[in-house]
């Protein structure tokens, strides 16, 4: 469903989109993980090519998982993580940015939780779960169900054995195949809800939480347009029961676990017009009244959720949880007993909040203070320690394809040609970061390795936009056409000192070749309006995404001129065609071939000018144990650290 510009020409957490699909583990994950440091990562029970975590406290100093043992976890205490900028709200169906998703994975609960160690896909707010066929018989339509069989489907050559799956019981039979069945495997999901489950206002939670969530999907007045997309995959969902539930899908989809796992759960009771235990309830609403009920509710920056923790307080600094005592599951909430996320909207007014202890955790480190003297002292080490590690975020510029002056594919590999890539990373990351070419994780089996970035050359650069029209007719040191100079606004999150000086080095660039870049600074908020108004030439931001993420949200035609995630508005037959491929191949070397074959189309029109994979280099607080680094975003639990007290706390 989405995704989150999870910096940009440099990685910043602010201006960070997440890229709702979540990935299982088969039949494509990633394959390797650049661990930081030389101890191995942790070897689990892990599908193959999956990622291990670093082990426990692995940058911890003194402190070897593989030889010493963790202290006791103990419950209590609090933690204070940094925030570079606070979303608009925490209704995730909604807000589709990487730091909402962070603060709601601990204050609300999907049906399936996907494990950061293993990858593998468990119930949250299921009890349990099957995966199931559809047979369609001849005439059948799996919109209606008509004339569709639903169970466990073997193929018997001249027939089929179907184990058919009807309110709890089995029954066996056999349907002898004719020409116009089709079988459609793993497209049928049925869920078990837990019973006893309770929204955080006490409310019951059940299946009528779940269809109406789902329908707010397929309102398109609901803003969420980012993420419509999967759910458009689904032919239809129903509840037999307060809890019982089935979504089937139209046809086989590689990533249907996602859904399920990045689903945002909305209470009905608060959000639907149409629930007789709304106080607001409109019954006969339309489904403009109810896309602007969702958009304007008060619960979404005072959220009522189904999490470990609730939401306590918003203030002009913070934002508070505090653990709830009603979760469902005791045995996956958190220890400790406060969760504040304090914002700070400037990378280096952050880095002096962290000196004078007033943060527990911080992963937006400079190379310069990574490796400076800012970290390299006593004071700095008696209260934090320091590491990195690398988990699937890159860098990218979108180009706005329906500017006229930025559709010619000339033009936009032009300008990709004018950012020093390996200058930057060698003297701002300290060699760290490793350039991309592609939107899929590097480490993982979707990313095609052997297709070479663009080089810095402005020379051809020149040719390229002289071979599009684009040279100096005037001689006043711009190229232009038509009377007009290319003239590019570049816009960038406010406070982040990374985006700022990639703009200046790649706006000095572009004058050498006659191309004027204006830097324009915007806060998260004023970002995501230009971003949804599709109201910008060039925006500076980045991905977070799982391993293995579906393709269609960037890249579709039928998302380039609606509210999508489409920002650059690319429209290609080839691309959409093999975007239909690979959502239907479940065969991993097969659909591996197809993901490289869209890599390369995608790269040669160039709709975004690839950035740098860049690894979280981070401070924590020797205070609070238990930190592991895992692929998933964001990289680590919350509800696994707990705090020991020694070292100076955070004020």
């Amino acid at each position: 469903m989405r995704r989150s510009l999870l910096g940009l020409v440099l990685l910043t957490a602010a201006a960070t989109l997440w890229r709702f699909s979540r990935t299982e583990a088969s039949p494509l994950q990633a394959e390797a993980l650049v661990t930081p440091r030389s101890a191995p990562a942790q070897v689990r029970s892990l599908p193959e090519g999956a990622v291990a975590p670093v082990l426990a406290d692995t940058f911890y100093p003194g402190f070897d998982s593989r030889r010493d043992k963790l202290p006791l976890a103990v419950d209590g205490g609090r933690v204070v993580v940094h925030l570079l900028s606070f979303p608009r709200s925490l209704n995730f169906m909604i807000e589709n940015s990487s730091v909402t998703r962070r603060i709601w994975g601990e204050l609300h609960e999907s049906l399936l939780r996907q494990d950061m160690a293993s990858f593998e896909y468990v119930p949250a707010l299921a009890q349990s779960y099957s995966v199931l066929d559809q047979l369609l018989l001849e005439g059948g339509d799996v919109q209606s169900g008509e004339k569709v069989l639903i169970g466990n489907i073997e193929d018997l050559g001249d027939h089929w054995k179907v184990t058919r799956h009807d309110a709890g019981t089995l029954s066996h039979g056999k349907i002898a195949k004719t020409p116009g069945q089709r079988l459609l495997r793993g497209t049928v999901f049925d869920f078990v809800l837990r019973q006893g489950v309770h929204w955080q206002d006490g409310a019951d939670f059940d299946a009528r939480d779940v269809l109406f969530s789902m329908r707010c999907f397929r309102n398109p007045h609901v803003r969420c347009g980012e993420k419509r997309f999967q759910f458009d995959k689904l032919a239809r969902f129903e509840s037999s029961g307060p809890h019982a539930l089935r979504f089937c899908f139209a046809e086989p989809y590689f990533l249907a676990h996602n859904i399920f796992e990045g689903l945002t759960i909305l209470p009905a009771h608060l959000y639907d017009l149409g629930d007789p235990r709304n106080e607001q309830g409109k019954p006969g609403a339309s489904d403009e009244e109810q896309g602007r009920f969702i958009e304007e509710h008060p619960a979404n920056r005072r959220w009522i959720g189904l999490g470990p923790y609730k939401l306590a307080e918003w203030s002009d600094s913070a934002i508070v949880a505090k653990r709830w005592d009603g979760y469902h599951d005791s045995a996956a909430g958190g220890h400790v007993d406060e969760i504040v996320w304090r914002m700070i909207a400037n990378d280096g007014a952050t880095m002096t909040a962290l000196l004078e202890g007033q943060l527990d955790y911080f992963d937006r480190l400079t190379g310069e203070d990574y490796f400076g003297g800012r970290t390299d002292n006593e004071a700095f080490k008696s209260r934090y320690y320091k590491g990195f590690s690398y988990g699937p975020q890159i860098t990218y510029t979108a180009w706005n394809m329906r500017r006229e002056k930025l559709k010619d594919a000339r033009v936009r590999t032009a300008l990709g040609m004018c950012f020093d890539w390996d200058g930057f990373i060698a003297s701002y990351y300290k060699g760290l970061a490793q350039r991309v070419t592609g939107e899929q994780f590097l480490a993982g089996p979707a990313y095609d390795k052997t297709l070479a970035p663009l080089p810095f050359d402005l020379e051809r650069a020149r040719t390229l936009l002289a071979e599009a029209g684009w040279y100096d007719r005037d001689q006043d040191g711009f190229a232009d056409q038509g009377g007009t100079k290319l003239e590019i606004e570049f816009l960038y999150p406010t406070g982040n000192r990374t985006s700022e000086l990639s703009g200046q080095a790649f706006q000095a660039n572009l004058k050498q070749i006659g191309v004027e870049l204006r830097l324009q600074a915007r806060d998260w908020a004023a970002m995501q309006e230009s971003i949804r108004a599709r109201d910008f030439d060039a925006i500076s931001m980045g991905w977070i995404t799982p391993p293995v993420v579906d393709p269609e949200q960037a890249w579709h035609s039928k998302w380039a001129n609606v509210e999508s995630a489409n920002h650059s508005g690319l429209s290609d037959p080839q691309i959409d065609r093999l975007i239909g491929e690979i959502q239907v191949e479940l065969d991993s070397a097969r659909q591996k071939t197809l993901f490289f074959e869209l890599q390369r189309r995608v790269y040669a029109l160039q709709p975004y000018m690839f950035g740098v994979n860049v690894p979280r280099k981070f401070a924590m607080s020797k205070r609070v144990r238990n930190l592991e680094c895992f692929v998933l975003d964001p990289g680590y639990s919350i509800r696994r650290w707990f705090v020991v007290e020694p070292a100076g706390g955070v004020k």
